[in-house]
């Protein structure tokens, strides 16, 4: 199989992913900040993955099956990395919350493949809103604990995560709304 551009950025993606937690890791946190920034410019392969794919009529099987998958690794394996770190029950949560719903969602999607369903789980609006504070709270939590304009960024990253666990849930009953017919078979 070939390999076309946009399925090469969203590889790089999960490449990122060792370099993160290295450098999050390394020197007890010293260059954390680098970690944010390979983080953020992941986060801008996947904006350029999918428009590639659309715009350059490079859309796959194989980049629809792993690009989902490479979203997952990156937010998951980030929270996990955060987790040694933050000491906060509302992260705690919101992390469980968002995790949990992505291992949900697998199961769905599972569960519609066994049965052959041909239902769709696209992202929605709720779902691109919900990703844009997730993400954007995983990069202040990446960050070191700085106060930035009168705002400690990790407060900030936090009330974020917060906001996009409340989404998660409203996303994920907008999913299960959409094929709970299929999913029961």
């Amino acid at each position: 199989m070939k390999l076309n551009f946009a399925t090469m950025l969203t590889i790089s993606r999960i490449a990122f992913i060792p370099l993160i937690v290295l450098f999050f890791v390394m020197s007890d946190g010293k260059y954390r900040d680098i970690s944010a920034y390979i983080f953020l410019i992941a986060l801008i392969t996947d904006y350029f993955d999918g428009y590639v794919a659309r715009n350059y009529n490079q859309t796959t099987a194989f980049g629809a099956f792993l690009d989902p998958i490479a979203d997952k690794l990156l937010v998951v394996i980030t929270i996990f990395l955060l987790a040694r770190s933050l000491d906060s029950i509302i992260f705690i949560l919101s992390s469980l919350i968002i995790i949990s719903r992505e291992f949900l969602v697998i199961a769905i999607r599972q569960r519609l493949a066994e049965l052959k369903a041909n239902v769709s789980l696209k992202v929605n609006n709720l779902g691109k809103i919900k990703t844009g504070f997730q993400m954007s709270a995983l990069v202040f939590l990446l960050h070191s604990n700085i106060d930035f304009a009168y705002m400690n960024l990790h407060i900030f990253g936090i009330l974020l995560l917060l906001i996009a666990a409340i989404l998660t849930v409203l996303s994920f009953i907008y999913y299960v709304r959409n094929a709970w017919d299929d999913i029961l078979g």
